[in-house]
């Protein structure tokens, strides 16, 4: 089995099993996550919070939106087009709409933003590994822009979703912070 067909079979594996994630426990989860980032010394810290909202079962991250807001935070979230992803203001009045993939985002036309080291890019996707490893959905927007991101990563997930490692190449970009409800995994 090739690199492709091994990532390509424990994503699909790795989507169902998330999908059977009983709402209640999710949503408990995902409150714990929330709890756990806010903690995080990399989100105190940061002067701009690059966010995303959830699509097939992700960790729902987005009360940490209004929290970074409120605190004097920058917030941002992904724009997919023609195979670039660009990171757009996001404010409490933003209405997002969807992009070429469905996904919602912030309007063609909201400003772009600058990122900076302290700048702290929350991570999508369906696995990590506990040397920061992580796999997303194949399309390698993430990785496209984390290799010129100058800020800090943090990548939260349910536990189930932790593994010793992942199958990796040369163009995916490790997580520098990893986080479950079980609170911070420091990567290997």
């Amino acid at each position: 089995m090739t690199l492709i067909e091994e990532k390509k079979a424990l994503r699909q594996r790795l989507i169902s099993e998330r999908k059977a994630v009983d709402g209640a426990e999710k949503a408990a989860l995902d409150r714990v996550l929330c709890a756990h980032i806010a903690e995080a010394e990399a989100f105190r810290k940061a002067d701009l919070v690059l966010g995303f909202l959830p699509i097939r079962g992700e960790p729902d991250l987005t009360p940490l939106l209004p929290l970074a807001l409120a605190s004097g935070k920058a917030v941002a979230l992904p724009r997919c087009r023609d195979g670039e992803m660009r990171f757009l203001a996001f404010t409490d009045k933003t209405v997002c709409v969807p992009d070429q993939f469905g996904i919602l985002a912030p309007p063609e036309d909201s400003a772009p933003v600058h990122c900076t080291e302290n700048t702290l890019c929350l991570l999508p996707g369906l696995a990590a590994g506990r040397d920061g490893t992580r796999l997303g959905y194949g399309g390698g927007f993430y990785d496209r822009f984390l290799s010129t991101f100058p800020g800090h990563t943090l990548f939260a997930l349910y536990q189930r979703f932790l593994f010793p490692t992942l199958p990796t190449d040369s163009l995916d970009h490790p997580a520098e912070i990893i986080i479950t409800e079980k609170g911070v995994i420091t990567p290997l």
